[in-house]
């Protein structure tokens, strides 16, 4: 019955004409990554099976493979006096489930209060928070299924917004073909309160994606599509006077990346994201956008990742988690 309750559920929220949605959203910030390996493997990586203390918030379903408690944090640079932060605690239940706790904090630091007509009149304090409560279950003996609620705050100077959201992913184990599958949607659900009551969407991302294990090369393959509710050009952002055709539109839902599996323990990765390349580079930006990379050793009871991205024009950002098994 759990199996079947669940199923249902994840697939009536599964809907595409439920979330026609513009660029126009509120709680931006839950879309910034938390996950250092996800990030280097190009963003929103939701079928990486590995037991990461930050993976699940892509997809809750990744939670059925933690066998130890486990604690992690994490940290981001971003632009100039911008404090990124986190912390995770996920743990097994029994055999058959689990269950994660999430907490994200972003501090925009002191900015310039003005008029309408840019007289400056003092400063105030911006920052975005979120907390969470996530539990997984397998569902058979290759398919798990996740959800995850979260409580969402963000508060500029005076001025309050408070929105509740949802995620939700199922996780596909090809055990002996080395393959996982994973399906997941975020950021369902919307403002309870909202800055001088004008309403806003959450930014709902429906992504499905696959790794292979290559079993005679030490060499693991990802590729996710990600927003695959929204197919229109007002949903991505082109030149004006751009004219886009449907593969133009089909890159921008395309993430891929590989690690390298020097060891048990210790990988290399690195990945691309078509939409972000793309998109910064109609603002000017060049280089390695949309390219991230990234490393990661795993001890015992310790593990340490790190990604090296470009999230915005004007400045590289680095991501680091840090995890404790207990």
């Amino acid at each position: 019955m759990k199996k079947k309750l669940f199923a249902i559920v994840f697939l009536s929220l599964c809907v595409p004409p439920v979330w026609s949605q513009s660029l126009q959203t509120a709680f931006e910030f839950m879309q910034l990554p938390v996950s250092a390996h996800a990030s280097s493997l190009g963003g929103n990586t939701v079928s990486l099976s590995d037991a990461n203390s930050a993976l699940f918030l892509s997809n809750p379903a990744m939670i059925t493979g933690y066998v130890s408690p486990t604690a992690g944090l994490n940290a981001m640079t971003w632009f100039a006096g911008t404090k990124m932060a986190g912390v995770q605690w996920c743990s097994p239940i029994d055999v058959h489930s689990g269950y994660a706790l999430n907490a994200r904090y972003v501090s925009y630091g002191d900015m310039t209060k003005t008029t309408p007509d840019g007289t400056a009149t003092g400063s105030f304090k911006a920052k975005d928070m979120a907390v969470g409560i996530s539990y997984a279950y397998k569902l058979s003996r290759n398919l798990s299924g996740g959800v995850t609620g979260n409580f969402i705050c963000s508060r500029y100077s005076s001025l309050t917004s408070i929105a509740v959201g949802v995620d939700m992913g199922l996780m596909y184990d090809l055990q002996n073909d080395g393959v996982t599958i994973g399906l997941a949607v975020t950021n369902l659900g919307g403002q309870i309160k909202a800055f001088e009551n004008t309403f806003q969407d959450l930014p709902i991302n429906l992504s499905a994606g696959v790794t292979w294990d290559l079993s005679h090369a030490p060499l693991r393959l990802t590729l996710t599509m990600e927003r695959l509710t929204e197919w229109d050009k007002d949903d991505f952002h082109f030149d004006d006077d751009a004219d886009p055709r449907f593969g133009d539109i089909l890159r921008r839902h395309i993430s891929f990346g590989a690690d390298i599996l020097l060891t048990d323990r210790l990988y290399l990765a690195a990945g691309c994201n078509l939409c972000r390349r793309e998109e910064m580079s109609v603002k000017g930006s060049r280089g390695l956008t949309g390219i991230s990379m990234g490393a990661g050793l795993d001890m015992e009871r310790f593990a340490i990742d790190i990604s090296y991205g470009k999230y915005q024009v004007s400045e590289s950002s680095l991501l680091l988690n840090i995890a404790f098994r207990i």
